[in-house]
Formats: structure tokens, C-alpha cells, sequence
């Protein structure tokens, strides 16, 4: 099983935790190979409490990258305040990997994994690009005004997914050039970007994409962070709000993350 994560220094000090989730989660026999990229920097800073993580548990794959993505565009709104110009990461994990591996799960680095992933891992992709959830906040390309450069061959009803988990096809994104396009949609409507790299893959992947259920990346957390509720086996913490910010709601994910932290302590 393939699983990455994309961050930068403003989420490096929470990807190891994403990380720990996984592996408290996992309940093998599957190997898990973690490809994790980050500027050069931060990668260097964290490969050794990684290593110590890892040992015996999991493969570790380090990517790299220079500070070109910093110069991409962001959205200057204080609700977005809390995404960085690391969102755009992501995008570069196809190409870095190549044909080393031919599907790739991507998390945002703001998710607990809660479940076995192995069901979604054998999810059959056919000749889709990736599959994702239907954003819980953004269900529909016309919603909150719509998706900036969407044109009359997209339907305002068509559903939008979210860009934090990703069940990507590699050969089939490489060969529709997926982040390529994406990149030059972000470069043709920079003054007007409002989700960037998701309305962006939005548009490029729009009639391709595979729908999956909620329970592989469940944004609600504000109204399941007291009980488990359904069956998740992601829970995204979508939204300024998250577990290490002061105001996340006490409950069983708090001290889930609590938890996690701790052990994770422990590699430092």
C-alpha cells in the first residue's frame, strides 16, 4: 500500500501524527511504503524522527523539492488564512514517483485515518484519473458562486470533490497530464482562484473522477467529534479548525490526538 503526504514547515510538525494514525490504524498484512515530500529543508530537519517512526513498520521514501512551488498563487482571505502554498504539493507526487508505484493514496496532512484503508486501497480505478469525496461544504461546481473559469460544458448541479484524499491512478493521471493542466489552469486565473488546487483538479479531472463514500474522508467532524457516529475511516479536519487549535471541541478525537502526539514524541 502506497500512502503520501504533502507539507511543508506550516504542517510539518503535524504530518508525523497523520502518519502515526495510519499505522495505529492498519491492521496488515499489507506492508505500507510512505512517500512523503517536503522542501529540502524541512525534509532534512524531519528525516531522522521519521526514521526512528517508521523502523520496523512501515517503508520510508523521502521526496524532496525546491521553493518554486512558493511562488504559486494563493487566495488572500482571512477564512483561508490557514492554507499555505504546501496545498500545491500534491500535485508534484506523480511525477516524482514515476513508475515506481501505480496507484497512490494521498492525505492531507490534517486527517486521522480511523479504519483498516485496505477496502479503498483495492478500490477498481478502471481508466479513471483518481477517485475522492464529494466535498461535504462544496457539493456542487455552482456552489459558494461557483467554480472560476467552469464553462458551459461543465454542469452547475455536477458534483465537486475534495482534494484531501486522493486514490490516484498514476499511468492514466501522467498520461492525461493532470498536474501539468492544473498548473496552467492556477497561472490563467490567478486573480481569480477561490479553492486553488481543488477547483483545479476539479475542472481538469470533471466526468473522470471515481465517487467514493463519505467514510473515506468525512469532513464533519464538528458533529462527530463527541461519539464515533457512522463508520470513518478518515476523518478530515476540513477548515481552520483543528486538533491542535485552541476551541476543537473535547471529545474522543481530541484525546485521540492527544495520543497519537504523545507516542509520536517519542521519535524526537
Amino acid at each position: 500500500m502506497d500512502i503520501a503526504f504533502a507539507f511543508d514547515e506550516a504542517y510539518a510538525d503535524h504530518a508525523q501524527v497523520a502518519v502515526e494514525s495510519v499505522l495505529d490504524s492498519h491492521p496488515g498484512p499489507d506492508e505500507i511504503t510512505f512517500w512523503l515530500l517536503a522542501p529540502a529543508q524541512v525534509a532534512k530537519e524531519r528525516e531522522p524522527a521519521l526514521r526512528r517512526q517508521l523502523a520496523g513498520r512501515a517503508r520510508l521514501r523521502l521526496l524532496t523539492t525546491g521553493d518554486d512551488f512558493r511562488a504559486l498563487p494563493v487566495v488572500d482571505e482571512d477564512w483561508l488564512a490557514y492554507v499555505s502554498t504546501g496545498m500545491y504539493l500534491r500535485l508534484l507526487l506523480p511525477e516524482l514517483i514515476g513508475d515506481q508505484a501505480r496507484r497512490l493514496l494521498y492525505l492531507d496532512v490534517d486527517v486521522h485515518v480511523c479504519g483498516d484503508l485496505t477496502p479503498l486501497w483495492q478500490v477498481d480505478l478502471g481508466d479513471a484519473p483518481l477517485a475522492a469525496v464529494r466535498d461535504a461544504f462544496t457539493a456542487r461546481f455552482d456552489t459558494h458562486g461557483g467554480v472560476p473559469g467552469a464553462g458551459p460544458e461543465h454542469d452547475p448541479a455536477a458534483p465537486y470533490f475534495n482534494s484531501g484524499v486522493l486514490l490516484m491512478n498514476l499511468p492514466v493521471w501522467r498520461r492525461e497530464r493532470v498536474s501539468a493542466r492544473c498548473l496552467e489552469y492556477l497561472a490563467a486565473h490567478a486573480g481569480r482562484l477561490r479553492f486553488p488546487d481543488q477547483d483545479a483538479l476539479n475542472l481538469v479531472a470533471y466526468g473522470r473522477w471515481l465517487r467514493l463514500p463519505h467514510r473515506w474522508n468525512n469532513m464533519r467532524s464538528f458533529v462527530l467529534e463527541e461519539q464515533p457516529g457512522p463508520d470513518v475511516r478518515i476523518m478530515h479536519f476540513a477548515g481552520p479548525r483543528k486538533p491542535w487549535t485552541e476551541g476543537f471541541r473535547p471529545g474522543f478525537r481530541l484525546d485521540r490526538h492527544r495520543a497519537l502526539a504523545a507516542k509520536v514524541a517519542a521519535f524526537a
